[in-house]
């Protein structure tokens, strides 16, 4: 006679582990665009940061050439976003109108930052920076 085969001591209801095994993936796939999001929004931060220094430098530098060229500073940066500038001596182009047309602008035509801050200007000294908060010293 052969002997009756065990039954397994804990036996898998499926029906029972579906919704701990949903539970336990929703929590693991939570938890992943949690950290990935993270990770996604230092990524962005850090990336306006460094725009940021690029579009101060760029603004400063472009203000050091207008007062080469004309002498004096401009009255503020609207000056530089919408006109046109050529070398005095040569009557080279420079730069054309609406050469930095692409930069998002407030209702004025003045030049915002990168945060969509409006950027400060200093006409006296030439002084250029951002009015977002924390990124006032740059």
């Amino acid at each position: 006679m052969r002997p009756l085969p065990r039954p397994a001591p804990f036996k898998k209801d499926k029906s029972g582990l579906l919704l701990l095994d949903l539970t336990v993936s929703l929590t693991i796939i939570g938890f992943l665009i949690w950290i990935f999001g993270a990770f996604i929004g230092a990524l962005a931060q850090n990336s306006r940061e460094v725009a940021l220094r690029y579009q101060l430098n760029n603004f400063r530098m472009l203000v050091v050439l207008y007062k080469e060229l004309k002498g004096y500073y401009p009255e503020d940066l609207k000056v530089l976003v919408q006109s046109s500038h050529r070398l005095s001596k040569t009557d080279e182009l420079i730069f054309k109108e609406k050469f930095l047309s692409s930069l998002e602008q407030d209702e004025h035509g003045e030049p915002l930052d990168v945060f969509g801050s409006r950027l400060y200007y200093d006409s006296r000294k030439g002084v250029v920076g951002s009015t977002t908060k924390g990124y006032e010293t740059w």
